[in-house]
C-alpha cells in the first residue's frame, strides 16, 4: 500500500473518531493541580486533547503520560488514570492524550506527536522519572505488518526520552480486520522489552478480551469501561515499574556481641505451649520468660527455636530474643486466619540475675485486644569453644530436591554432602489442599515437633538446622501429601583438631538488629521493594562471612517470594514465600559478599524487613 493510501486510511479513521465524539478540533483542555475533572459537556460537543497536571508529590516518583485517542478516555472519565496513579503513590503527574497522536517517526504535524510534547515539557523543566506511552494505533497505518518499521517507530520515542526514566508501553488493539497490524506492533514492543531493562510492556489485548470491557471497534472503549482500564493500568504500571530508591546510609553495627560459638544439635524439645501450659493465651504487651538452664549445655550463647502463634484472635507479631526491653524486630507475624510459625536463632540472656540466667523471652505485639497462644520449640544451641560444629556456607543456595514434577508426597529423603554432620536447609511446601505441618529430622528418628506449619493454598517455607543421621540422610515428612522443595544453604561440620587453623565459621550472637525496612528507609532503601529488584544492604561487619536473622515479606501484590543471598550470580531460590496481601517471616542463614553486603530480591512489589540476630566469623582469619 502506498503512502497516499495509508494517509487516506488515517484521515478516514480520524473522521470516524470525530463522529464518535473523540475529535481534536478545539484548543487543548488543561486541568490544574487543584482540579480532578474536565468540563464534561464541552468534551461531548467537541472534545479537545486533554492535559492534566497534578503537582502533588508521591513517594514513588514522577510520571509523564502521553497517548492517542485510545488513552483519551482515561483522562476524560473519572476516576481518571491520573487519579488512580496518585492512589498508588505516584506524583507529580503530567498527562496528555489526543486523537491522531503518534510517535512522530513518520513526520506528521508536530502537535500530533509524542516527541513534540515530551520535548516541550523538558523545555519547561519537566522531565519525569517514569513515562507511560500509549501509542501505536495510528503508527500501524504506516508500518502495517512490518515489525522492523514498528520497532524503529517505538525506538524513536524511547531514544527521545533518553537514558534514566523507566518506560511502560501497553500493547495495542485494532479493529478486527487489522489485527495483523496490531500483532506486528506488539511484536516490536516485545522486542524492545527483551533488549532493555528499563522498558516494560503490558498485554492489553488479552486484558481487553478477558476483562469484561465494552468496545464497539476493539480499539476504543465505551465510557463505562474507561475507569476500569485506568485502574488496571495504574496497577500494572506500578507492579512493573515501582522501585525502592536510595534514601540514606547503612545501619550502625555497634551492638553487643557474644563470644564465637559452635553449633550443638539438641533433640527437639517443646519449651511451652500456652494452649495447655500456664500462663495461657497471651495478650499484646505480655512477655513469656522461658528458662533454658536445664535444657542447654553450659556456655550457651544462642539457641535455635521454632516460634508459633496458635489460635490468634487478630493481627499481631511475636518477638523472641534476650529478656529485657523489646526492640523493633519481629520473629513471626500472624492474623486471625490461623496458626503461623517461624524459626529463629536468638541470643540468650545470661545475666547474673538468677531469674534471667540462660533464658529467652517471647513478647506479643500488635493492636490492643489481640490475643494468641504461643508455642516454642527448642532445636539446638550455640556454645562457646570448639566442641560443636562450624558452619560452611555454600557459594549460593542450591536446590537439592523438588517433588513438583513427580507429584505430591508425604516424605522426602535428602542425602547429605560427605562430611556434613548437620544441614542448614530451607523447606518449602506447595500445592497444599489442606492445612498441615512438616518435620525435618535424621532419617529413622521420630521428630516430636514441627519445623513448618502450612495452610491450604499458597506456598509456605521455613528454615531449619537439621542433624544428619548415621546413614548420611535427612528425612522431611509432611502430615498430608504436598509438594516438597528443599534448598541447601550450608553444612555444619565438626571443628577439626588444631582448632582455628582449619577454618569454618563460628556464630557470634547479637541483640536483634534491624538491617532493612523498606517502609521507613532503614538500611537505605524506601518506600517499597520493587518486583524483580535486588537491594544491596550492609548486613554484617566486614569480618563476618555470613549472617543469620529473620527475613519478612510484607503484603506482596501477588503470591511471591523474597530471596537473600551473598550476591552470587546464580538463579534465585526463595528464602520466604507469601500469598498476595500476607505477611510472612522466615529465618535466614546465608553467606555475605565483601564488606558484609547481602543482596535481597523480591519477586513482587512488597515491603521487606530483615532483622539480624547474629554473624558468622571466619575462625581461621580472626584467630
Amino acid at each position: 500500500m502506498g503512502r497516499a493510501k495509508r494517509l487516506q486510511r488515517v484521515l478516514a479513521g480520524l473522521a470516524l473518531l470525530a463522529a464518535t465524539g473523540i475529535g481534536s478540533t478545539a484548543p487543548p483542555a488543561t486541568v490544574g493541580a487543584d482540579s480532578d475533572s474536565i468540563g464534561h459537556d464541552s468534551i461531548i460537543r467537541s472534545p479537545p486533547p486533554i492535559q492534566i497536571d497534578r503537582a502533588t508529590v508521591g513517594p514513588l516518583g514522577s510520571v509523564s503520560v502521553i497517548g492517542d485517542s485510545v488513552l483519551h478516555g482515561a483522562g476524560r472519565y473519572s476516576p481518571t488514570l491520573v487519579d488512580r496513579l496518585a492512589e498508588q503513590g505516584w506524583g507529580p503527574i503530567r498527562f496528555r492524550a489526543g486523537a491522531g497522536y503518534s510517535t512522530g517517526y513518520f513526520g506528521r504535524s508536530p502537535e500530533l506527536t509524542s516527541t513534540y510534547w515530551l520535548a516541550a515539557w523538558r523545555d519547561e523543566g519537566w522531565n519525569a522519572d517514569n513515562v507511560i506511552v500509549n501509542l501505536g494505533a495510528n503508527d500501524t497505518e504506516f508500518c502495517e505488518t512490518d515489525v522492523d518499521c514498528a520497532y524503529r517507530a517505538i525506538m524513536h520515542v524511547v531514544d527521545d526520552i533518553g537514558p534514566g526514566p523507566y518506560v511502560w508501553w501497553p500493547k495495542v488493539t485494532k479493529f478486527y480486520t487489522h489485527t495483523d497490524q496490531a500483532n506486528a506492533w506488539n511484536a516490536a514492543l516485545d522486542r524492545v522489552a527483551a533488549e532493555r531493562s528499563d522498558f516494560f510492556t503490558w498485554d492489553w489485548p488479552t486484558e481487553l478480551a478477558t476483562g469484561g470491557y465494552g468496545s464497539n471497534d476493539n480499539t476504543h472503549l465505551l465510557p463505562s469501561s474507561y475507569p476500569k482500564r485506568s485502574q488496571r493500568m495504574a496497577e500494572e504500571f506500578t507492579n512493573a515499574v515501582a522501585r525502592a530508591r536510595p534514601v540514606g546510609g547503612s545501619v550502625d553495627l555497634s551492638v553487643a556481641r557474644s563470644e564465637p560459638s559452635t553449633w550443638v544439635p539438641i533433640a527437639p524439645t517443646r519449651l511451652v505451649d500456652t494452649r495447655t501450659d500456664a500462663p495461657g493465651a497471651q495478650s499484646v504487651g505480655d512477655v513469656l520468660r522461658l528458662d533454658l538452664t536445664d535444657e542447654v549445655p553450659t556456655g550457651t550463647t544462642a539457641v535455635a527455636l521454632y516460634v508459633a502463634a496458635a489460635r490468634p484472635t487478630g493481627a499481631g507479631f511475636l518477638t523472641a530474643g534476650p529478656c529485657g526491653p523489646a526492640g523493633e524486630s519481629a520473629t513471626v507475624t500472624f492474623d486471625a486466619s490461623g496458626p503461623r510459625g517461624a524459626p529463629t536463632v536468638v541470643a540468650v540472656d545470661d545475666s547474673d540475675d538468677a531469674d534471667d540466667a540462660l533464658a529467652v523471652c517471647v513478647s506479643t505485639g500488635g493492636p490492643t485486644g489481640t490475643t494468641t497462644d504461643v508455642v516454642v520449640d527448642l532445636q539446638g544451641a550455640f556454645v562457646t569453644g570448639d566442641d560443636g560444629m562450624r558452619l560452611h556456607p555454600l557459594e549460593a543456595p542450591t536446590r537439592v530436591a523438588d517433588t513438583r514434577p513427580d507429584g505430591a508426597t508425604t516424605e522426602l529423603t535428602l542425602d547429605a554432602p560427605t562430611g556434613a554432620s548437620s544441614l542448614a536447609v530451607n523447606i518449602a511446601v506447595a500445592g497444599a489442599t489442606a492445612p498441615g505441618y512438616v518435620t525435618a529430622a535424621p532419617c529413622g528418628v521420630e521428630a516430636p515437633t514441627a519445623n513448618l506449619n502450612f495452610r491450604a493454598g499458597p506456598p509456605a517455607s521455613a528454615a531449619a538446622f537439621v542433624e544428619v543421621g548415621d546413614d548420611g540422610t535427612v528425612c522431611i515428612t509432611a502430615s498430608t501429601a504436598v509438594d516438597l522443595v528443599a534448598d541447601l544453604t550450608a553444612t555444619f561440620r565438626p571443628a577439626p583438631d588444631g582448632g582455628a587453623a582449619d577454618g569454618g565459621l563460628a556464630f557470634v550472637a547479637i541483640e536483634p538488629l534491624r538491617m532493612l525496612d523498606t517502609r521507613d528507609g532503614t538500611g537505605g532503601w524506601a518506600p517499597l521493594h520493587g518486583a524483580g529488584q535486588q537491594l544491596a544492604i550492609t548486613a554484617s561487619p566486614p569480618w563476618a562471612a555470613a549472617v543469620t536473622g529473620t527475613l519478612t515479606m510484607i503484603r506482596p501484590r501477588t503470591t511471591a517470594y523474597v530471596s537473600a543471598t551473598n550476591c552470587a550470580d546464580a538463579d534465585p531460590v526463595a528464602s520466604a514465600n507469601a500469598a498476595a496481601g500476607a505477611t510472612v517471616s522466615n529465618a535466614l542463614t546465608t553467606g555475605v559478599a565483601d564488606a558484609g553486603v547481602l543482596c535481597v530480591l523480591s519477586s513482587s512489589i512488597s515491603n521487606t524487613v530483615f532483622d539480624a540476630t547474629g554473624w558468622w566469623a571466619d575462625v581461621a582469619a580472626n584467630a
